[in-house]
């Protein structure tokens, strides 16, 4: 790269690519070509990276060695080296002062373990602690923004380092089976500044789980500021705002009970540094997708219920601000100014992506667009543009990225031609103020032509691809003809199907008209009208003929039935059955009475009611 600084505070942030080609960075302003300015990591076998929350350090690990790479005046420099082989997983602290590593713990036959997680000065590559961590769910430590303070989860304690001292134990949380925690994000700027704790501990015989929020550093149990206990809870996830005022539970049960739903059941709680616990009423049943905080900490939005999803706006006190409809969603992500709210639906949706302004009294809608087989989605710091990816192993077809503007157009595509395949796409991140707020328009800007995907067409096996299909679905199904001939057909075949009923309907009146005259000379007709014609015979002609052996016009064969058939009816017909059987029953019960049978008490009631 040359003659851009990206350290100079209002450039573009580099789009950072990891795949089976390895690691790079790209450039926005070069029409995201690579960037001249960071020497790419070729190898094959590149597992993770991450930026400083400031966005001048990268690190990344190659499962060999673990590099640092610091930006000075637009280039990127390797600072430091780390010799941690294996390592799957980074993170900064929030200062960017201290890199945290982890790698999967391994036990080897005839040697004693060794720690796995380990935390790191990036500057001159010394470890300052070394630590066991079997599980990589919550193997990251935890800082508040100033780092005044880092917390982890060891068995049944909750334990406190103050100012990254990690040689001596500041505090701990003791709760038996403790399985959760958060810790609030504010800075202590000064001593109105705490930092607060929640634990979640599951509950066991019978007993409810509950969340118990305290206050650094009062941990007696009769110091608990809040306590909410809920029996269906098989994990909590936690989630607080960035004042740290607030702290949202999302409760998962792994069996609804009701039987309502196969994922499991779910539950949004709050709880406060008040003292207040409550539950976020919800107006759709269903799963609980997401929940997102606004950066500022004073609402949040809610993503929830049953296909088609509904997503709304609550306040801090879990009071519904706003309604954004209902639609095929999973997802809410805000951007790093608050001004813009993306609702979508990735994963197993068809990833349809709906932007709305927040930045006013009541939310607007911007735009709506598709972004089809997402697997994932980032927002850059600069709060106008998101980058969609298809990644593997989730997807290992149609590989990709593309670069969006908030009001819907593409602004760059890149795809991954096979057997490549691309793992993670991220942006550079940047400080909080770096790119302020902006005015939300829904002005589309100039962008490139998004390319409509093909029909997809019916499966064929590969001897007869690329011949003319002869099958038919049905074997009556007519050769394929043209528009204007089969619209002709279809005209003829409805007239002629209108005509058949005409006549139908015309016929059926005729012949009632005449069973009705020939039974009685009802409906005026005149009394010289043919006699019955009884099927039995009657009126002295010959049988099935009588009255001069002519048949009614119009009938046919047998239909006429006379007045008997005029007179029939089934329901009484259905009970001259049944009542002939019950009466055939008692017949048989006094012939085997009077051969001196013993009959039973429910018989000879039988015979009384004859």
């Amino acid at each position: 790269m040359s003659g851009v600084g990206l350290d100079s505070g209002n450039s573009l942030p580099n789009l950072a690519v990891r795949g089976s080609q390895g690691f790079a960075l790209q450039q926005p302003a070069q029409g995201y070509a690579l960037n001249q300015g960071f020497k790419s990591d070729e190898s094959k076998t590149v597992k993770t990276f991450q930026f400083s929350h400031d966005g001048t350090k990268l690190a990344w690990s190659n499962l060999s060695t673990v590099q640092v790479a610091v930006l000075r005046q637009g280039t990127w420099t390797v600072s430091t080296t780390l010799q941690q082989p294996k390592v799957s997983a980074l993170a900064w602290s929030p200062c960017s002062t201290l890199l945290a590593t982890w790698e999967l713990y391994a036990i080897v036959n005839g040697q004693e373990p060794k720690p796995n997680l380990s935390i790191w000065n990036p500057e001159t590559g010394e470890q300052l602690r070394s630590l066991f961590q079997k599980k990589f769910q919550g193997w990251c430590p935890v800082w508040n923004k100033d780092e005044s303070l880092c917390s982890r989860m060891v068995n049944n304690e909750i334990q406190f380092y103050e100012n990254n001292n990690f040689s001596q134990l500041a505090n701990k949380l003791h709760i038996q089976k403790v399985a959760e925690f958060a810790m609030s994000p504010n800075p202590k700027r000064s001593d109105r500044d705490k930092t607060h704790v929640v634990a979640y501990a599951p509950g066991a015989k019978g007993a409810p789980g509950f969340c118990k929020l305290f206050q650094y550093p009062n941990f007696a149990e009769n110091q608990a500021l809040a306590h909410k206990s809920f029996f269906q809870a098989d994990s909590v996830d936690m989630k607080w705002n960035s004042p740290g005022t607030c702290c949202l539970l999302l409760i998962q049960a792994d069996v609804d009970k009701t039987g309502n739903s196969y994922y499991g059941k779910q539950q949004l709680h709050g709880i406060n540094t008040k003292g207040d616990a409550f539950m976020i009423s919800l107006s759709k049943e269903g799963p609980i997708y997401n929940a997102s905080w606004s950066p500022a900490g004073r609402q949040f939005t809610v993503v929830y219920g049953a296909m088609p999803a509904k997503a709304s706006l609550f306040n801090e006190k879990g009071d519904q601000l706003f309604d954004f409809g209902t639609g095929h969603k999973n997802m809410a992500l805000y951007n790093q100014q608050g001004n813009i709210l993306m609702i979508a639906g990735f994963g197993n949706l068809r990833g349809k992506i709906d932007m709305w302004n927040t930045s006013g009294q009541k939310p607007d809608h911007i735009s709506s667009f598709d972004a089809p087989d997402t697997t994932d989605v980032k927002w850059n710091p600069d709060g106008k543009h998101i980058v969609t990816s298809t990644c593997a192993p989730r997807l290992r077809l149609d590989n990709g990225y593309k670069i969006w503007h908030y009001t819907g157009s593409l602004i760059h595509e890149h795809k991954i031609s096979p057997p490549d395949e691309l793992w993670e796409v991220d942006w550079q991140t940047r400080a909080d103020g770096v790119f302020p707020s902006f005015p939300v328009s829904k002005q589309k800007v100039q962008g490139i032509e998004i390319k409509q995907e093909p029909a997809k067409q019916a499966y064929r096996p590969p001897q007869a691809r690329g011949t003319v299909s002869t099958f038919k679905l049905h074997e009556y199904q007519p050769e394929d003809t043209k528009p204007e001939e089969k619209n002709k057909k279809d005209k003829e075949n409805l007239s002629k199907a209108v005509l058949k009923n005409k006549r139908r309907r015309e016929n059926a009146k005729k012949r009632k008209d005449e069973e009705m005259a020939a039974g009685g000379g009802g409906g005026g007709q005149p009394q010289s009208a043919a006699p019955p014609n009884h099927q039995n015979g009657g009126g002295g002609g010959p049988r099935g003929n009588g009255g001069g052996g002519q048949k009614p016009p119009g009938s046919k064969g047998n239909d006429y039935q006379g007045a008997a058939g005029l007179l029939y009816d089934p329901e009484v017909e259905k009970k001259k059955k049944k009542l002939n059987d019950k009466l055939n029953s008692i017949k048989t019960l006094k012939q085997q009475q009077a051969e001196g049978k013993q009959l039973e008490k429910n018989q000879l009631e039988k015979i009384a009611k004859e």
